[in-house]
């Protein structure tokens, strides 16, 4: 059957190396490290995305990224337990399929995919914004962000396209060098302490001047802001951690799955909550961290508006762009593999599940998600005013505005899309833990799915409730909840479809090529 599988994958009568599907296995732990930590992208979370979850945890972000580390634990910790039984380039797709059902199944692919793309067009804008960004403070003038996006996307055509270890192997160099950079200007800014007067707007008095060391930063009510608040900042430093478990998609290309996959998603989630830990903490000292409250949300700059001159800032900005480069390649990498897997099954157009004869990559999966970032980007900008471009990028109005809105507008969507996977990928836990007599599997995904939730919850509770008493709430935020329920009500009806019309595709999901 897997030879079979591997002819139909390839369209080339089985003439590709001996990888499940069709793949060429090359890659080793090293490799798949990179794919995880690549997706998390540490530097650009790190430096941007700290931002949105200090809207509301303001100078208890910290707090909020310790706790999204414990929580993305226990969905490492159920992700790893799949993977060591099942080796499929569709993961979270094929482990709620075979965990659960293949009405749940389909569904968390579904939602997966749609969440993957839309996270993956907010970086490539974000890596436009933080070029530009990069480029005004060397040099004064304000470029216009898309068209250093439109540069990193044909890179990323390029990289994605022809040498997947050439390409793991960049991620991982160009990782260890922002990270690097990272947490010696927080190291700085640590040992500086907090300013004597607020750096946004230079005149409000910091209390904790000076300070280097304050607790506060990991106790609510002492920073200022409310445990909803926190609760909100969680799902957001949740979303610093998605792709962790992108390490799986390449199962089918790695030639020790069963021991890579689940050092590779546990090694990732630690490694990268420990440097959130440095970061977060550094930038909340930075701004003084009842200050924070107020300030750190007014500064989309995160680490570098609190960096001690010119030349440390841009050092953050060079490497939160190149970070958000590679971050974009790895979500594209994922998600092209996740459509790959979904179409050799068939429950997606059976062209999106084959490979290039000689390259070996699901080169028709890789072009329709480059499509549709250009699509997404283009839409969101002709529907949305220049006002609404303008408000949700923090009152920013050059040439970078453009970009930081897609970046905060897309991955507003694409939040609690994932974390509803990340919901039903414990839910499937349970069911796999109860079926194979497993009490810690049940353990960790019960975990799973308990932070999946309230995750979910966090990313959609300010498209309910306005941010403050009597304050609006944004055409952008508000809509957050509708579209994400349209995307679920699409995938729902084609999983009705599917199984009504198409009952040998449907009882055919969740296969597995090389499972022992």
């Amino acid at each position: 059957m897997a030879t079979d599988a591997s002819s139909a994958a390839t369209g080339s009568g089985g003439s590709s190396a001996p990888g499940s599907g069709g793949f060429h296995r090359t890659l080793g732990l090293p490799d798949v490290i990179a794919q995880g930590l690549s997706v998390i992208a540490p530097a650009m979370s790190g430096a941007f995305l700290t931002y949105l979850a200090s809207t509301k945890a303001g100078g208890a972000t910290p707090l909020a990224y310790l706790l999204g580390t414990l929580a993305m634990l226990a969905v490492g910790g159920t992700v790893a337990m799949f993977a060591r039984s099942l080796s499929s380039a569709g993961s979270m797709y094929t482990y709620i399929t075979r965990g659960a059902n293949h009405g749940l199944g389909f569904l968390g692919g579904w939602c997966y995919a749609a969440a993957f793309l839309v996270l993956g067009g907010a970086v490539l804008c974000g890596f436009g914004f933080f070029t530009a960004s990069f480029v005004e403070l060397l040099t004064g003038a304000d470029p216009d962000w898309y068209w250093f996006s439109l540069v990193g996307l044909v890179v990323i055509a390029l990289m994605s396209m022809f040498d997947i270890q050439a390409s793991t192997r960049t991620q991982l160099v160009i990782l260890a060098l922002t990270m690097a950079a990272l947490v010696v200007t927080a190291v700085v800014v640590i040992g500086i302490g907090s300013p004597a007067t607020s750096v946004i707007d230079g005149t409000t008095p910091v209390e904790s001047a000076g300070r280097s060391f304050d607790l506060s930063a990991f106790w609510p009510s002492a920073a200022g802001v409310s445990w909803t608040g926190v609760l909100f900042g969680l799902s957001f430093a949740m979303l610093s951690f998605t792709g962790a478990e992108a390490s799986a998609v390449l199962s089918e290309e790695t030639r020790d799955p069963r021991r890579a996959v689940p050092r590779a998603v546990i090694g990732s989630i630690v490694v990268a909550g420990l440097f959130y830990l440095v970061i977060t903490y550094a930038t909340a000292i930075g701004f003084g961290v009842q200050q924070a409250t107020t300030d750190w949300p007014a500064s989309v700059a995160g680490l570098a508006a609190v960096a001690p001159n010119e030349a440390f800032a841009a050092v953050v900005l060079a490497s939160a762009a190149l970070a958000s480069l590679f971050c974009a390649l790895g979500v594209h990498i994922a998600v092209s593999r996740v459509l790959f897997a979904m179409g050799r099954e068939r429950v997606l157009p059976a062209r999106l599940g084959t490979l290039h004869p000689r390259w070996g990559t699901p080169w028709r999966a890789i072009g329709l998600v480059l499509t549709v970032w250009v699509v997404l980007a283009a839409l969101s900008l002709l529907l949305t005013s220049r006002e609404g471009q303008v408000a949700l990028a923090g009152g920013v109005d050059n040439g970078q505005t453009g970009g930081i809105f897609l970046f905060t507008f897309l991955a507003g969507i694409g939040t609690p899309l994932v974390m509803g996977v990340y919901l039903l990928l414990g839910v499937a836990g349970v069911m796999q833990g109860r079926r194979t007599g497993r009490p810690a599997f049940q353990v960790v995904g019960a975990l799973a799915a308990l932070v999946g939730a309230l995750a979910v919850f966090g990313g959609l509770y300010y498209s309910f409730v306005p941010a403050a008493p009597g304050a609006e709430i944004p055409v952008q935020y508000a809509m957050v909840p509708w579209v994400c329920l349209g995307i679920v009500a699409v995938g729902a009806a084609v999983a009705v479809w599917t199984r009504r019309s198409r009952q040998a595709v449907w009882q055919d999901m969740g296969r597995v090529f090389d499972e022992v």
